[in-house]
Order: C-alpha cells, then sequence, then structure tokens
C-alpha cells in the first residue's frame, strides 16, 4: 500500500508537474514568437524611418527649387517677349500701317491735282541757247551717241561740208552727258565743225 500511494503520489505530482512543464515550453515557444515578432517589426520600423528621412531630403530640395523658380519668375528677363508686348507691337504696327495708307492718300491727292494743273503732252523744255554754233537732237528710241554723230556727219557730207563732227567734240559739248546711260528725250548739244 504504501507502494500503491507513493506511485500514485508519484503519478499525481507527475500529472500536476507535466501540465507546468508543458505550460513552461508553452510559454517559451510564445515568448519566441513574440521576440521574433518583435524583431521583425524593429527592421520594419528602421525601414519606414529610412524612408521617411530620404522623403524629407527630397522634399527640402524640391522646396528650394521651387523658391528658386519663383525667384526667377518675379525677376522679368528682359529678352523674354509677354503676351502684353506682342499686344502692344501689333497696336504699333496697325498704327504706322494706319498713317502709311493715310500718306499714300494724301500722295496720290498731290500727284493728281498737279497732273490736272500741268499742261498736257508737254515737252521738256527747251534747252537755253549756246553761244557757240550748233544742232541741238532729242534722243530717240535705240540711238547711240556714234549713230547720232554718224547721221549729223552724213548731213554735212550731203551739204558738201568737209570738217566732220567727233566723238569728243560732243562729250566735251555736253560735259554731264553719259553716253551709256542716255533716255529717250534727252537733249543733246551738236557742235557744229565749221
Amino acid at each position: 500500500m504504501k507502494r500503491l500511494l507513493l506511485s500514485g503520489l508519484f503519478l499525481g505530482a507527475t500529472c500536476l508537474l507535466q501540465p507546468a512543464t508543458t505550460l513552461a515550453q508553452g510559454s517559451s515557444l510564445e515568448t519566441r514568437a513574440l521576440r521574433e515578432d518583435y524583431r521583425r517589426l524593429q527592421s520594419q520600423l528602421a525601414d519606414l524611418l529610412e524612408a521617411h528621412n530620404a522623403l524629407k531630403s527630397e522634399l527640402s530640395k524640391l522646396r528650394t527649387e521651387v523658391r528658386q523658380l519663383r525667384a526667377q519668375a518675379a525677376t522679368k528677363d528682359p529678352a523674354a517677349v509677354t503676351r502684353s508686348d506682342l499686344e502692344s507691337l501689333a497696336k504699333s504696327i496697325r498704327e504706322v500701317d494706319r498713317k502709311r495708307v493715310q500718306d499714300k492718300d494724301v500722295i496720290l491727292k498731290e500727284m493728281q491735282a498737279f497732273l490736272r494743273s500741268g499742261p498736257t503732252g508737254a515737252k521738256p523744255p527747251a534747252p537755253a541757247p549756246r553761244s557757240e554754233k550748233g544742232f541741238t537732237h532729242i534722243v530717240e528710241a535705240n540711238q547711240t551717241i556714234s549713230a547720232i554723230v554718224a547721221a549729223y556727219n552724213a548731213k554735212l557730207k550731203a551739204q558738201g561740208v568737209t570738217k566732220r563732227i567727233t566723238l569728243k567734240s560732243v562729250l566735251d559739248a555736253n560735259p554731264n552727258l553719259n553716253p551709256r546711260t542716255m533716255r529717250i528725250g534727252q537733249s543733246l548739244f551738236i557742235p557744229d565743225p565749221r
């Protein structure tokens, strides 16, 4: 009986102790799991703090850039053109064009008045008389100075005059004459060689 009692006690103590050890082992597993969760949360918190600091740094840079852009926008670039500048230029151009049209109308009226007042079909004024003898010739279409001199020499020859008109004498008698730019209707003095 003693044995039975001892075995019952042993068995009872074992049963009582068994949940305690099982409970101790269960609490040890829970502690480990909690510690692992704690470490994982600490690691995530460190990552979040690092990302937060990176965002703060980037935000600071962006604020600096915004300040610089606002400062640039506040100072007007002399080479930049605004809408009001373009509108002002367009207004000035319209005003200049309006004045140009007015000036054109005034000029046309003056020209019409001038044409009405002057004689129609009038020939250019006759050249002033020269002290030496000679001929006045009005240049016609397709005439050259040498052709004109040749024609007068032919007339003189037909009249029996032996002296000839030279190109030099015609150029000397007309100091402002440029043989290359003679105009139709231009007056020339041809000196008489006699």
